[in-house]
């Protein structure tokens, strides 16, 4: 018992740790891969069916929508990418692990201290470098990129404020300023949809505090209130952020049109032509691979002009996603490969509990303006949430944690 609770520590750490660092040479996968094979070295069979049946019927569309692709080698490398979460979501539908719910607890709480580390190594190195100047000039995404590393941060947020209503204070503090460093990060990488979630992952989460502690309600309301309005003045303040806010507003006025020379976000013209290249097979899709180069090709009869800086730029004359994991799914794999991926999202939210729970909350929203599982980062973080949603199991938690708050 005693060696395996030590492989399950290590293994499962390895997951934790490389993801958010992102090593080159060390890729987060073969931590993954470790923490499969440890649940199943200890392993306990408890077949779920369903779950081992739907993760399968993911991955097999995901094969076949290669077949009907005119790009079939960038389509089998889309099947690599999302690979991961499929594998892990049917081995681990067949084994159980004593004591899941622990493991999910400390094998997120490895990742968000790990995330704090790594962000805080980021961020020093940057300013370093640069000095203190706009997002656009810092280099704070690292490995992940902006996006992806802002997501990170949220998630590791999330989990370790599940600790701080206990009756520790020390620990408590402790917890609650490693909580705000990771939002100030969130703050200055300005990711404008995380701004936007942040807010509404406080609200959604002091409400069910003040719901479950009435005879603390007050106290939780007030810290809500001054936690958003901290948030805020922050956007407000510092330049990079501002700057985002500035940019959203001019985008939002020129959604039909310029205005006052100012040009919408390219990614609502990738969402229009990408709904063309829906329409092109709404049932099945172009097949996996296909998309972006649909896309490209719709985009060289956008006529509308960017620029960067001074230089200016057409749409086409670069290669993007979709921006969208919904869209994407569904000019790729269409309306079936939709519905597997609302499914995906579904099963993470209905079996996951606590910050886990959250953070697939926070995948939902951040899937609206990135292709997560067209990127190593999404893909990963995502297969780490199965992994974690998959061995943990459902039980009730409370303000003062004596389940660990997770």
């Amino acid at each position: 018992m005693q060696r395996n609770t030590i492989l399950l520590h290590y293994t499962g750490a390895s997951a934790a740790i490389l993801l958010p660092f992102a090593f080159e040479l060390l890729s987060p996968v073969y931590g993954l891969i470790l923490l499969v094979v440890g649940v199943i070295y200890v392993h306990r069979w408890s077949t779920k069916p369903r779950q081992a049946l739907f993760f399968t019927a993911f991955l097999v569309w995901q094969l076949l929508s290669v077949f009907w692709s005119d790009y079939q080698s960038a389509g089998l490398a889309d099947v690599v990418m999302v690979l991961p979460i499929a594998v892990t979501g049917i081995l681990l539908s067949l084994f159980k692990t004593e004591d899941g719910a622990t493991w999910m607890r400390r094998w997120a709480e490895t990742f968000a201290w790990a995330t704090l580390i790594a962000w805080t190594y980021i961020f020093i190195d940057s300013v370093t470098t640069y000095g203190w100047v706009n997002y656009k000039s810092f280099d704070l995404g690292g490995r992940l990129g902006l996006h992806f590393q802002s997501l990170y941060l949220i998630i590791a947020a999330l989990i370790l404020e599940r600790k701080i209503w206990r009756k520790t204070f020390k620990l408590s503090t402790l917890r609650a300023v490693a909580v705000l460093w990771l939002l100030f990060g969130v703050i200055v990488l300005s990711a404008r949809i995380h701004l936007m979630v942040v807010p509404v992952l406080i609200v959604l989460r002091f409400t069910e505090l003040a719901w479950r502690n009435k005879e603390r309600r007050r106290l939780l309301i007030s810290t809500a209130a001054a936690l958003v309005i901290l948030m805020g003045s922050l956007v407000a303040v510092l330049p990079g952020p501002r700057g985002r806010l500035i940019d959203l507003r001019n985008e939002l006025r020129s959604i039909d049109g310029r205005v006052n020379g100012k040009q919408t976000n390219h990614r609502v013209f990738l969402w229009k032509y990408g709904l063309q290249v829906v329409q092109i097979s709404p049932w099945i899709g172009v097949g996996n691979g296909a998309g972006e180069e649909y896309l490209h090709e719709k985009l060289k009869t956008c006529k509308a002009t960017f620029y960067r800086g001074k230089q200016p730029y057409f749409l086409h004359e670069f290669k993007y996603d979709f921006h969208n994991i919904y869209l994407q799914s569904w000019a790729e794999g269409g309306l079936i490969a939709v519905l597997l991926l609302i499914l995906l999202l579904g099963w993470g939210l209905w079996y996951s509990h606590g910050a886990i729970r959250y953070a697939w909350i926070t995948i939902v929203f951040s899937g609206m303006t990135e292709s997560l599982l067209d990127k190593q980062a999404g893909a990963l973080i995502i297969t780490f949430l199965v992994a974690l949603t998959a061995v943990g199991s459902r039980v009730r938690t409370n303000l003062s944690g004596t389940d660990e708050g997770l």
